[in-house]
């Protein structure tokens, strides 16, 4: 019996060994994984404000999904820290903000008259973090061109960053890390190259099938 036999057939768009990647409205796939199956929720929701209710599907069905002590990473837009906040009181455990530092490369620039050199990303915990995992540093500066050129998608992320919780936040090729956002595919590539095991959720199959290509690229399987 394969690890992924517990997890829905429906929607599934693309596997590997070690992954699956499902095509639909994260909303309502999120709502079908089992309970308690998820190690690590890494995920970079859309900012702009119309895209807000993206952050009720996590706040509502992520911690279900999570085991005991799982934690889950979501980069989030300045401005609407205090409206996220909000959404995961009572739910979820919040532990701690880091701040992922691109000072390199281009920035926002907002009306108000400031200038965007660091992204925020908020850390919540089921429960409680299991204690004796030792230190993990609260910021982390992105140096790889690959999350400014975006390539693949108009809100890439470096793979850095999936790299740099990936490895503090998971200990075994046995955790399924999870991202209800998948776009064009950054957390599933990062978890091939570490053996892990992943989930990915992405509404627009051409983003899909850049994933797809990128994990097929990887593994040297064209297709």
């Amino acid at each position: 019996m394969s690890w992924k036999d517990n997890f829905p057939k429906e929607n599934r768009y693309f596997e590997t060994d070690n992954g699956i990647l499902y095509c639909g409205d994260a909303g309502e796939i999120l709502q079908q994984l089992p309970d308690e199956s998820i190690d690590l929720v890494l995920t970079d929701p859309p900012y702009l404000k119309k895209y807000l209710y993206t952050y009720d599907y996590l706040a509502n069905y992520c911690p279900k999904i999570m085991k005991n002590g799982a934690s889950l990473l979501m980069i989030v837009g300045h401005y609407a820290l205090p409206n996220i906040i909000e959404k995961f009181k009572r739910k979820l455990k919040y532990r701690w903000i880091f701040c992922m530092n691109q000072e390199d490369g281009k920035h926002s620039r907002m009306a108000m008259g400031i200038e965007v050199m660091w992204k925020p990303i908020l850390w919540y915990v089921k429960r409680a973090y299991p204690n004796g995992r030792g230190f993990i540093k609260d910021m982390l500066k992105i140096t790889k061109p690959d999350g400014i050129k975006k390539e693949y998608h108009k809100w890439q992320q470096s793979e850095q960053w999936a790299e740099f919780f990936i490895t503090k936040l998971t200990f075994s090729s046995q955790d399924i890390i999870l991202d209800p956002y998948f776009g064009a595919g950054t957390v599933g590539v990062v978890s091939e190259k570490l053996n892990r095991r992943w989930i990915g959720i992405e509404i627009n199959p051409e983003y899909c099938e850049i994933a797809k290509q990128r994990i097929l690229n990887l593994k040297g399987d064209k297709k």
